[in-house]
This record gives structure tokens, sequence and C-alpha cells, in this order.
């Protein structure tokens, strides 16, 4: 009766081992991408757009903005790309991943 009782703590070690290892290599290496933030406004009025695309060029990772303008994004650390920032009845902005940080503020002229 010990013997099966050690032997199921013995396969639930190994799960939780092999779900642990699962889980870590799963996760993208955080050396090679940082988090950009900030908000965006606009030019003349100095107000936050909600809705406006940021999105890193060449890619399908993107985000937009939210009710306060506010946005959060992932790039790469390790590679200058760019953001393309859009937004209908903006001129669309294209802006370098190195320019960018936590706390940016992007302004957008309109059309």
């Amino acid at each position: 009766m010990k013997e099966i009782c050690y032997v199921k703590k013995i396969i639930a070690i190994i799960i939780f081992t092999f779900l642990i290892a699962l889980g870590l290599s799963a996760n993208t290496n955080p050396d090679k991408t940082k988090m950009v933030s900030g908000k965006v406004m606009d030019k003349q009025s100095g107000e936050t757009l909600a809705g406006v695309k940021l999105q890193v060029k060449g890619t399908t990772t993107f985000c937009y903005t939210d009710m306060d303008g506010n946005f959060t994004l992932q790039v790469n650390a390790v590679s200058i790309t760019e953001v393309q920032v859009d937004f209908v009845g903006y001129e669309q902005t294209t802006l370098k991943t190195n320019q960018l940080s936590i706390g940016s503020d992007i302004v957008l002229n309109p059309r």
C-alpha cells in the first residue's frame, strides 16, 4: 500500500516538473523584447486620441489606444524597427523603436 502512495507522489512530481518546464519554454525571451507605452495626442488641440492603431512595421504586432489615448506595445529590443501610427483624419506617422520608451507621447497632425 505504501509503495502505491510513493509511486503516485513520484508521478505527480514528474507531471508537475514537466508542466513547469513547458511553461518556461513557452515564454518569449524577455531580453529580446521591451515594452513601450505612452499617449497619442492631437497636435492642434492637445486632446488624447482613442482608437489609434500602432503597428510594428512588417509584423502582426499591434495595439490600439484606449479611451484616454494610452497605449502599450511590445517591440524588439535588439534591432531597431519601425512603428506605424495610423488614425483616420490624421497623417500617418512612422517612428523608430529607439525613439519610443515608457511614457512616450506621440503627436499626430490632422490632415
